[in-house]
């Protein structure tokens, strides 16, 4: 997963090969003086590498905060109840930018836990304190990825890089009802720096 996800050149790993083909494009463009057409491709290049970014990030040291897993601005912001883990919730709607961050980060430390019934567009994470959260893609598409693309049973790392947006326009994350919610409607966030919520320290 990490080979997968983690950047060459702050460039997702998957964006190179479709820069790989623009390259190769522009080449041939070049040797047949196609000017329109190179000056189309190096556009492309351009677009492709704001596209495929991954802007560095200084991940806050608060062990029991819950970060941001995409960029976005927060659009949705209510308790609900969790269809997949059958609870009381507080559901957070992140809307994603088309030129965000592409690589996603994990909002906790924990372990990536299997949910049966759950589309692949659902990642649960169980933290060490026993406390469960839900990123969920509620509108776009991973194309056939998980938000985690870590396997059943592995451990992530609070902030750490754990998968790619692709076409995603909605990230849900659902917080254990009883945390302190730390952001507003509306407010700009950044993936792996921004605080959506903390859990309460439960006591023995």
């Amino acid at each position: 997963m990490r080979m997968l996800t983690a950047p060459i050149l702050r460039i997702a790993a998957e964006g190179w090969v479709f820069l790989l083909l623009l390259g190769l494009i522009a080449g041939a463009a070049f040797v047949q003086q196609c000017w329109w057409l190179l000056g189309l491709t190096l556009g492309c290049v351009a677009v492709a590498v704001v596209f495929f970014h991954d802007a560095p990030r200084s991940t806050p040291a608060k062990p029991l905060g819950i970060l941001a897993p995409c960029d976005g601005v927060v659009s949705f912001r209510r308790e609900c109840h969790d269809p997949w883990l059958v609870r009381e919730a507080i559901r957070i709607g992140i809307t994603v930018p088309w030129f965000s961050n592409y690589l996603l980060r994990a909002p906790v430390e924990g372990e990536v836990t299997a949910v049966e019934g759950a589309p692949r567009s659902v990642s649960v994470l169980k933290t060490d304190e026993g406390a469960t959260l839900v990123v969920m893609v509620a509108r776009g598409s991973l194309l056939g990825a998980r938000p985690i693309w870590a396997s059943f049973g592995e451990r992530v790392g609070q902030g750490r890089l754990c998968g790619v947006r692709r076409l995603a326009r909605v990230i849900d994350v659902y917080l254990p009802a009883d945390c302190r919610v730390e952001v507003q409607l509306g407010q700009t966030i950044r993936c792996g720096e921004t605080v959506l919520a903390t859990l309460l320290r439960r006591t023995p």
